[in-house]
């Protein structure tokens, strides 16, 4: 038992004791197989947390933790299909999770935003699923079920896209990420890139800025945005974007993809079509998913702290519950560019 599965079982314990009961320090040293010196540091941790209340010779339950206790936190997704198959949202759901029982919440339900594209969706939601709060994973619902849930629930916190001014946002640096990755195509000796996104975000403007800053050919053409459905960003983007821009009469050398999940799609289109990555055209991806490591070839991508921007989202919720007044925050995190074997070709 590692000291997480360890703490969680001390926090069921006190739960399912009587009030104010003493969970004994050398009991649990026994029950777990360790030093009474181990329990005493994760009661000190705990305590830290306002998860429980230390006494002499062990730890009762805390007032704060039965406050936390009640907070149910609901999480809308942007995706209406498939919506635990992407999986740069599932890694920012595991820091939601990983966030919500450390302080002592539990995740009241995960939805997809297409249940609330009316404000009496919306009224229905919260009519059955009462939550204190509510983080938003992608792009917002629609107009009108956004409008109730501003008036109806102030702890609400977005990812990626923010609500207002008046609400937490919790985001990241893609824009400079796509320009590392266009500085460093260039600097490989690359000199006429290629695009693929789903929709205009700050990565396209990045795209675009770069090859400019590099005085590079920036044709229409050579920047692809392929619509998608209620799917999301899918490999098949990459496909259809890769087919536009090698069938153009002057096809790019490096191809720029705005997620891992849309490179890979590209990655594939051009083997069965045998032309070959590195060699005959670079590739780059964004997110850095775990599956960006195990392409062939491994994928050169940008970093995303994914997990963090679950658990800032959860930190920042929790702070609006406990104070409806606090300062709203735009906390962008922080990428970086990760290099791999599908930018290693030499076009020169």
């Amino acid at each position: 038992m590692n000291k997480t599965e360890r703490q969680n079982h001390i926090i069921q314990l006190i739960e399912q004791s009587p009030e104010k009961h003493l969970i004994e320090t050398r009991h649990l040293a026994e029950q777990f197989g360790v030093s009474e010196m181990t329990v005493r540091r994760d009661f000190q941790e705990l305590s830290y947390k306002g998860l429980v209340k230390r006494q002499h010779g062990g730890v009762s339950q805390s007032a704060t933790a039965v406050l936390k206790e009640k907070r149910e936190i609901g999480v809308l997704l942007a995706f209406i299909k498939g919506k635990y198959s992407d999986p740069f949202f599932n890694a920012v759901l595991e820091g939601v999770d990983h966030k919500l029982q450390e302080l002592g919440c539990r995740l009241a339900y995960i939805k997809p935003h297409n249940e609330l594209n009316t404000a009496a969706q919306a009224r229905d939601l919260l009519k059955a699923n009462p939550t204190d709060g509510i983080i938003f994973l992608g792009p917002l619902p629609k107009a009108d079920s956004m409008a109730y849930l501003k008036e109806n629930l102030h702890a609400l916190v977005a990812t990626t896209e923010s609500i207002s001014s008046e609400y937490d946002t919790i985001t990241f640096d893609g824009y400079h990420g796509i320009r590392d990755i266009v500085d460093h195509l260039v600097q490989s000796g690359y000199r006429r890139l290629g695009f693929i996104t789903g929709h205009h975000d700050f990565r396209r403007k990045a795209f675009l800025d770069g090859v400019k800053a590099h005085a590079l050919p920036s044709e229409a053409e050579l920047c692809v945005t392929v619509p998608f459905g209620d799917d999301g960003w899918t490999p098949k983007l990459g496909h259809l974007g890769a087919e536009h821009l090698l069938k153009l009469s002057k096809p790019p050398d490096a191809i720029v993809c705005a997620s891992d999940l849309i490179a890979i799609g590209a990655i594939q289109w051009l083997h069965q079509h045998n032309i070959r990555v590195p060699n005959d055209i670079a590739v780059t991806g964004f997110d850095d998913i775990p599956e960006s490591a195990f392409t062939t070839p491994a994928l050169t991508s940008v970093h995303v702290h994914k997990h963090l921007i679950g658990e800032l989202a959860v930190e920042r919720v929790v702070k609006r519950i406990e104070d409806p007044a606090v300062i709203a925050l735009r906390i962008q995190t922080p990428t970086h560019l990760v290099i791999r074997q599908s930018s290693e070709g030499n076009p020169l």
